[in-house]
This record gives structure tokens, sequence and C-alpha cells, in this order.
């Protein structure tokens, strides 16, 4: 759902002249530091995260780290970026444009404290300046390019109704997504993956033509 975690400040592109070592040196900082900040987050949480923390994960000063990432929520913000690349290699594998137990596969095996910190993150999309805000704003964007293909892939398939807007369907299924996803982080007591995968099915109009075609094929279509 999203792009390198590695992405690098203005101050470190290879202006002419520059080493092109310096520049892969300070690509791999940046990516040795928000491996550190996502293995802290997935074993203590986002709340117990620290630049010093940080820092002593990945073998390096506490300076170093905020000139890579000059605030906490920076820090953040580029763990859940690793995270979710991450997810995006799971969500491929489970091919969920041909089968949606490949879907409920990959919501099933999210970490919650990556969840947790999603969630927290998300509230501060409207704060101008905020890195969360540029992130969600790319996320969103790619979430809801690649949602309306599976479904507009799955139209053309004769599995989703034809008459539904493959882009509409798709906003909604990720508003679906992320409430259901939030009342799970408060009471786990329900079946997030197969909600998430009735919610798409509803919105897609699956159910529709699952009973047209038992409809239209008694036989065939049990």
């Amino acid at each position: 759902m999203i792009d390198s975690s590695t992405r690098l400040p203005p101050q470190a592109i290879a202006a002419p002249g520059t080493s092109r070592g310096t520049y892969a040196r300070t690509a791999e900082r940046r990516s040795t530091i928000t491996r550190a900040v996502l293995d802290l987050v997935l074993e203590k949480g986002h709340g117990g995260v620290t630049t010093a923390e940080t820092a002593a994960r990945a073998q390096i000063s506490e300076a170093t780290v905020l000139y890579h990432f000059p605030t906490r929520d920076h820090l953040l913000v580029a763990a859940l970026r690793l995270a979710f690349d991450e997810d995006d290699e799971r969500l491929s594998s489970g091919q969920p444009d041909v089968d949606l137990d490949g879907l409920r596969r990959y919501v099933i095996g999210g970490d919650r404290e990556v969840a947790l910190l999603y969630t927290m993150l998300a509230g501060h999309t409207g704060t101008p300046g905020h890195p969360a805000r540029e992130f969600f704003a790319e996320h969103y964007a790619q979430a809801l390019e690649r949602w309306s293909a599976i479904i507009a892939a799955r139209q053309q398939a004769g599995l989703a109704h034809p008459g539904i807007d493959a882009a509409e369907a798709a906003r909604q299924f990720l508003a679906a997504w992320t409430g259901l996803r939030t009342q799970w982080l408060i009471d786990p007591g329900f079946d997030l993956g197969e909600s998430v995968v009735t919610a798409f099915r509803r919105l897609t109009g699956e159910n529709v033509m699952d009973l047209r075609r038992v409809l239209l094929d008694p036989v065939g279509g049990l």
C-alpha cells in the first residue's frame, strides 16, 4: 500500500559530484533506524518507543537518529510505512483479487500493535505539518487505486455486480475496513477477517451475483 520506508530527506539527496557511497550509506542508515523503530513497536507498542531506545537498538547515536528523523512522530510514521510495505508483500502473495481467502488471511495476519499505531497516527492527519498527514494521503490514494482495480477485475470476472461504481465501492470498503479495525481494537471478540470479507462482498454486490448464479443455474450455481 506504500512507498519504501527509506525515502530520503532533501539534505540527503545527492547533489552533483556527491559520492554514490554517501547516498547509499545514508539510505542504509535510515533503513536501519526504521527497522529498529518497527521492532520496538512490535515488542512494546508505540507508546514505549523513544529516540534513545531507537538509537540503542540501531547501535548509533541519538543525534544521528534525530538528524534523519527530527521528531519521534517522524520515526513512528517511518515505522508504519515499513510495516505497510511488508504487508503489501503479504497482500500480493494472498492474491485477494482472485481469492477472498487471501484478503481474510491478510487481515488476520496483521499485528495488533501496528493497528494501534495506525489508528493513533491517523488521528493526526488533520494537523498541518504533521508527518502523518502526507503519509496517509499517499497511503489512501494508493489503497483506493488498488482496490478500485481489484473490484473492476472482479466485475469483469462476473464476481462483483457490474452496475456498481468500482471506485466508490472501493472508497466505502476502505472506510468499512478502517471502522471494523477500530471496533476490533476496542473489542477483539469478533472475527475481524470474516467481517472485512463480508463487508467487501456486500459493498461489491457479490452476494447478489451468487444468488443470480443459483437462480440461473440451480445445479451449477450451488
